[in-house]
């Protein structure tokens, strides 16, 4: 899933599903896909129904024509439960998928089916890469604390070739010149440090404190910049939300945002001077001259009756926007531009989460 404080609400998702019929949850091609060119456009993965096997993966090519299903489409068969994030290295794109423990390898412009990772592979998260290497987040089972990990896989071979060990539940991954930074969102527990590996030594060198539930994570110059959510109120144990500045240089926090009482942020984005967060379904900007938080909203997404804004992500000065709807009904893709103007609505499948730029 997304985010693990979507969890309680995914739960409730899958009693309503219960309700539907077969067909809402068969894979069916309404838009067949281009054959063998997926060079110019936008990849949309939509997670799909939590044990529901139907996730799948959009493409939104240059002229704004949208194309569903493209794994399904291409190779025939379902991509599997819970479609969590893609990477992508060299030709090859790899779409982690969560609750199938899988991680399926397909040519990024073709589509066309490469092989699918399954061994030491346990509810898999995000990926990065340094070198040959790719590295990828793991719960292990949610419910135990201590098997979380970050696997190694040798991008040649496509096998995972070592496992290393780590707080509970990594998230997010960044690499920085051979140096990675893991976000413990926590699992079905809940995270407040930010992990530094060694990419060559294959290492954790360092844990840095943050707030609770840190997520997004972007670099700019020698900094990097983390946002973390803060435990909300149905927790019980609520927490406040925080955007953290940190030397890459020294690992130490240089400088911090506190929001208030109740105030949780989510996806974090960075444009050139410009940090862009959201706010339950609102964007807001930071300029990192003026490290502070703004007193009103970038832009609003009420005009386009917004569900659940469920992904986020600037792709050549454009922003998307994921509206995972009310986790039953297809998801849309909303485009804006920089200055919060609209611009463009994309019908997509069922919760869309995230975009991956195949320019």
């Amino acid at each position: 899933m997304n985010k693990q404080v979507k969890l309680v609400v995914m739960f409730a998702v899958v009693l309503l599903l219960q309700n539907c019929t077969s067909n809402d949850r068969e894979i069916i091609i309404d838009n067949p896909p281009p054959s063998g060119d997926y060079a110019n456009g936008i990849f949309v993965l939509n997670e799909g129904g939590y044990t529901y096997s139907n996730a799948s993966v959009s493409f939104i090519d240059n002229s704004g024509q949208v194309y569903n299903n493209v794994f399904y489409g291409v190779n025939g068969r379902k991509l599997g439960d819970v479609a969590q994030s893609m990477a992508f290295y060299g030709d090859k794109a790899y779409i982690l998928v969560n609750n199938s423990n899988t991680i399926e390898v397909v040519n990024r412009y073709t589509f066309e089916l490469i092989t699918t990772i399954e061994n030491d592979i346990l509810t898999p998260r995000y990926m990065t890469f340094d070198g040959a290497k790719g590295f990828i987040t793991n719960w292990g089972d949610p419910a135990d604390t201590t098997d979380d990990y970050v696997a190694v896989l040798d991008t040649e071979t496509n096998a995972i070739i070592s496992t290393i060990p780590v707080a509970e539940g990594p998230d997010g991954i960044l690499n920085n010149n051979g140096t990675l930074y893991v976000a413990h969102y926590g699992g079905w527990g809940y995270g407040n440090t930010i992990s530094v590996l060694d990419a060559v030594n294959e290492t954790v060198t360092a844990s840095i404190d943050v707030s609770d539930m840190p997520g997004s994570m972007v670099t700019h110059n020698n900094d990097l910049y983390v946002i973390c959510a803060g435990k909300e109120d149905y927790t019980g144990a609520e927490t406040l939300g925080g955007l953290y500045k940190i030397n890459m240089a020294t690992n130490q926090v240089t400088d911090q945002i506190i929001f208030a009482d109740g105030v949780h942020p989510d996806y974090l984005e960075i444009n050139n001077n410009l940090l862009l967060y959201t706010l339950n379904r609102d964007v807001y900007k930071v300029d990192l001259n003026d490290f502070r938080l703004p007193a009103t909203p970038l832009f609003t997404t009420s005009t386009q009756n917004l569900g659940v804004l469920y992904g986020f992500t600037i792709i050549n000065e454009t922003i998307y926007i994921a509206d995972a709807k009310d986790f039953v009904s297809n998801g849309d893709v909303l485009v804006y531009n920089l200055q919060g103007d609209f611009q463009e609505n994309y019908n997509v499948k069922l919760i869309p989460n995230g975009f991956y730029n195949n320019n």
